[in-house]
């Protein structure tokens, strides 16, 4: 647009990440307990469980990075222990998050109640103003036992109904995950390289832009909810998170690219694209096609105008081919003399890859920890997999079956140049020609969701309230919509397009959900919404390169 083991080693694979770029830019970096440190005094660091130095040395130091035990739901309070300051403390979160509840101050006062079970890797970098030090964190929020007939009654819906955790992340190839972290973030696979992959997919925003619409080239304002276009130019669609996506076998909003499902009896064929079958992977095939978006990386007025979509491709490739460490990279990845197209866009599927996360608090639950969930938690997963009707289309491990539904999702912005002004956007229609898909959108995965927003095809809902209470009010929740609740509402509440077409053809599955939700199961449905984060998903900085092959600036 990152081989990952579960709980505990992969955040110590955070950590060895973190240290690995650290090395990269001639700094020093200490393991998963360590800190390490510069400036005018010399501070201890990567030994034992702290950053505490030994022998005499002097300077800022973190006595200890493992911090107290917390517990879910229940008020928490520490204070990071450091020694050795000459001045007042100041600390920042440089990678990582604390749980939903628990924040740290600038001085390094951590308190708050903390909403989610696991374990949160954090990396700070603190300062006295002499001595800088960067440590890794590890906060473990533990479970309490909950009602036994809330357990029981989950239990028993997930025996009958046979719900799974998610797999065990995939095994990755290393070279080829660094060679595609360095190609995500640089702007030189952009036409004008005023735009990477990351631009619209970035870190910061857990893997999304935190806007409604993209903004793709010829942005200004950096990234994020503060990026705007001159010429108000927009993506039609909402830049969706790059999390778990080897797992689908179907990508983008309208499954443009995919592998569908093959009839019973025979093996999956290639994979579907625009431009025909390929022998790529899904993930892999995928990446081909914003780059040659005009709106999203491609651009005009360079010199590669006018070339066709794969000339334009091999032209990009060229350009890397200028660049000494990218012709190291790819050698290293796929042998010499294999600068090609496919291995491009295998090496960036192959970092998406590696953001495949598996421990959330409900992968635990499923796992046979029965306090990994809270009580609100438990009865918000109790309705979605019973009376609610969720599972309909979120099941399966990814809690997608990856269908295509119309949820009647009032249309604005661009659109694709169908139907009313130009401006609609028919969906999966555009890829299979039928009319019957007019207006459908693939079911997208939940998980992280909690940490994705805005939602919808078109980033419509700016929460998950919004989107639970729009499955319970439908109709009322479409004709009801404005848009003023939007990141982008100045410029894309006035091109709100009428929902009487929209509302024509709604999915027989979306009716199906229950119309008298009350508050309390609203909420606690999102409570268990937000239990599918994986701590180690969240602000995931430190996978932002120093510097990339290019030299071009990197989006952070």
């Amino acid at each position: 647009m990152r081989n990952y083991t579960l709980g505990l080693l992969a955040c110590t694979l955070v950590f060895t990440l973190l240290a690995a770029a650290c090395d990269q830019s001639g700094s020093s970096s200490a393991g998963t307990a360590g800190a390490s440190s510069s400036g005018g005094s010399s501070s201890g660091g990567g030994g034992g469980s702290g950053g505490g130095g030994s022998g005499g040395t002097t300077g800022l130091t973190l006595t200890s990075t493992a911090l107290p035990l917390a517990t879910v739901g229940q008020f928490y309070s520490t204070t990071l222990p450091f020694a050795g300051a000459a001045a007042a403390v100041t600390v920042n979160i440089t990678s990582g998050a604390f749980p939903p509840g628990v924040n740290m101050t600038s001085a390094g006062n951590i308190s708050g109640n903390p909403a989610l079970t696991g374990q949160w890797g954090v990396q700070i970098e603190a300062t006295d103003g002499v001595t800088t030090i960067v440590a890794q964190l590890s906060l473990t929020v533990q479970g309490v036992a909950g009602s036994g007939q809330l357990e029981n009654q989950l239990r028993q819906i997930i025996a009958q109904k046979n719900i799974q955790p998610m797999p065990q992340p995939p095994g990755v190839n290393q070279a080829r995950v660094e060679l595609g972290r360095n190609l995500f973030f640089d702007k030189e696979l952009s036409g004008n390289r005023d735009v990477s992959c990351s631009t619209c997919h970035h870190p910061r925003f857990n893997y999304g832009d935190g806007l409604n619409l993209s903004v793709g080239v010829g942005g200004t304002g950096g990234i994020g909810p503060g990026r705007d276009h001159p010429a108000k130019t927009f993506v039609p669609r909402h830049a969706p998170a790059i999390y778990n996506t080897t797992l689908m076998p179907e990508l983008f909003w309208d499954k443009r690219v995919g592998m569908p499902p093959p009839p019973p009896g025979q093996q999956p064929g290639q994979t579907q694209t625009p431009e025909g079958p390929t022998s790529l992977n899904p993930l892999a095939a995928q990446a081909l096609f914003p780059m040659v978006s005009i709106t999203e990386m491609r651009g005009t007025g360079h010199s590669l105008d006018g070339l066709s979509d794969p000339a334009y491709r091999a032209a990009i490739v060229n350009r890397l081919t200028q660049y000494s460490d990218y012709v190291t990279m790819f050698n290293s990845a796929f042998g010499a003399g294999n600068m090609t197209v496919d291995n491009m866009v295998i090496a960036i599927a192959e970092f998406e890859r590696s953001q495949t996360y598996a421990n959330a608090p409900w992968d635990r639950y499923l796992r046979g920890d029965n306090n990994a969930l809270t009580d609100a938690q438990k009865r918000g997963a109790s309705i979605f997999f019973g009376p609610g009707g969720c599972d309909a289309c979120h099941g399966g491990p990814l809690l997608t079956n990856f269908t295509t539904h119309n949820i009647i999702i009032p249309q604005f912005g661009p659109g694709q140049g169908q139907g009313v002004q130009g401006r609609e956007d028919y969906g999966f229609e555009n890829v299979t020609g039928n009319q019957q898909n007019r207006y459908q959108f693939r079911v997208p995965s939940l998980r992280n969701v909690a940490i994705t927003a805005p939602y919808m095809h078109n980033g419509a809902f700016s929460s998950l309230t919004e989107v639970v209470n729009h499955y319970r009010n439908k109709a009322a929740s479409t004709n009801g919509f404005t848009g003023l609740n939007m990141v982008q509402a100045n410029d894309l509440a006035p091109t709100l397009l009428p929902t009487t077409n929209v509302l024509q053809t709604p999915s027989q599955l979306f009716l199906n959900v229950p119309n008298n939700l009350s508050p309390q199961q609203v909420q606690d449905i999102v409570a268990f919404l937000e239990a599918l984060t994986d701590p180690a998903a969240v602000n995931r900085m430190s996978d932002i390169p120093t510097v990339v092959p290019s030299g071009l600036s990197i989006d952070r």
